[in-house]
């Protein structure tokens, strides 16, 4: 039997942020090498829940195959920004919301881990910004405030326009190569043997979105990007780290300078792309079900994220098996975190695709019915 979302969903907070007693924020994406560290003298050995695909003396980079879930909390409305002088106040809109990950990595029996290690807590904010006229003369802007406890707070502002299209979203490559920091050189790449398929997840890990949408019955989707390097004519926005993340300090006899962006896992730069798109699907409904059971849409495979929907009263329970249209809204969004680690850039990719689960009874199945209805035909 294959791994369902089900059994790698993780359990977080819906309003209080709670961190699971389990929870021990995972390993770095970055590790060095169990066998022959590149540091000198290296006070800590890396040890790996997996045994590394080769012999490699340099860096290793670590995948995972995740689960996630997100959590949004209500509505902030009126947060008010004093303006100086003449300059009229703002008042801020925006939703709190609650980000956690798992390692779903099956075991190497195909099982389900009993407990799979929880690797990403986020708690953050979706803020809408208003468009400001003088001092600053900015657009009006969304931004996404969130806190790693690896010691990373980021503030990634959207200036451009979302754009909604018509049918599946056209998702872009993207790719891991690292980069070279002034003259330190990039260890080799060895790839183990692969199937055709995880060398084209390796090389464009936006692969799994698309695979995600196939088959779907997509009407719409809104695409919107974020960043924390404000582009052109804007300012603001960044991110901060702890000291050890920046990892330089000049005054001891090191080759670790800020010059040579010699970072612990230093989170420079991040920029996320989302898409929301609104998907029409089927439910089967028959005689033997009751108000509040939970359906959902046929699924297309253990990796498919489904909604949930809840009976409700407006629902009527049919005489004989029926089925009915509905509509709801899919999340998939491509994030690019910068991290200087020994002298070289290495992108952090993470990818995922979100559907709406039961959480105090919504969505309820009538409502996802409705929302259908208004639906372009």
């Amino acid at each position: 039997m294959g791994i369902s979302l089900e059994d790698l969903a993780p359990a977080v907070p819906v309003v209080s942020i709670k961190v699971p007693e389990s929870f021990n924020y995972g390993p770095t994406v970055l590790q060095p090498t169990h066998q022959e560290p590149l540091s000198r003298n290296p006070k800590t050995i890396t040890q790996f829940p997996k045994t590394p695909t080769d012999s490699s003396t340099s860096n290793l980079l670590q995948l995972n195959l995740t689960g996630e879930t997100q959590v949004f909390s209500k509505l902030l409305e009126h947060v008010p920004n004093r303006g100086l002088f003449d300059q009229a106040d703002i008042d801020l809109i925006g939703l709190p919301y609650t980000q956690s990950i798992v390692d779903a990595m099956p075991n190497p029996d195909g099982t389900v881990p009993e407990k799979p290690p929880n690797i990403h807590f986020e708690p953050g904010l979706w803020m809408r910004v208003p468009q400001v006229e003088d001092m600053p003369e900015l657009a009006a802007s969304f931004c996404r405030i969130g806190s790693i406890p690896h010691g990373t707070t980021i503030n990634a502002q959207g200036f451009r326009h979302a754009i909604t299209s018509k049918d599946a979203p056209d998702i872009d490559p993207t790719d891991i190569t690292p980069l070279l920091i002034e003259q330190v050189g990039i260890p080799p790449i060895n790839e183990p043997h692969k199937t055709a398929t995880e060398l084209e997840i390796v090389d464009d890990p936006n692969t799994i979105l698309r695979q995600a949408n196939e088959g779907k019955d997509i009407i719409e989707n809104t695409m919107s990007i974020v960043s924390t390097y404000a582009p052109p004519g804007a300012f603001g926005g960044g991110t901060s780290n702890i000291g050890f993340n920046i990892g330089s300090d000049e005054r001891k006899k090191t080759g670790a300078s800020r010059e040579k962006k010699s970072g612990n896992a230093n989170a420079v730069d991040v920029t996320a792309q989302y898409w929301v798109s609104k998907i029409r699907a089927e439910v089967e409904l028959d005689p033997s079900m009751r108000v509040g059971q939970k359906v959902s849409p046929a699924s297309q495979g253990p990796r498919d994220a489904v909604p949930e929907f809840y009976i409700d009263n407006e629902v009527e329970i049919p005489p004989c098996k029926k089925t009915v249209t509905v509509a709801y809204t899919q999340i998939q969004y491509s994030q690019m975190v910068m991290l200087d680690f020994n002298g070289i850039k290495w992108p952090h990719v993470t990818v995922a695709t979100l559907a709406p689960i039961i959480d105090r009874k919504k969505p309820t199945l009538s409502s996802a019915m409705e929302y259908v209805k208004n639906s372009s035909i």
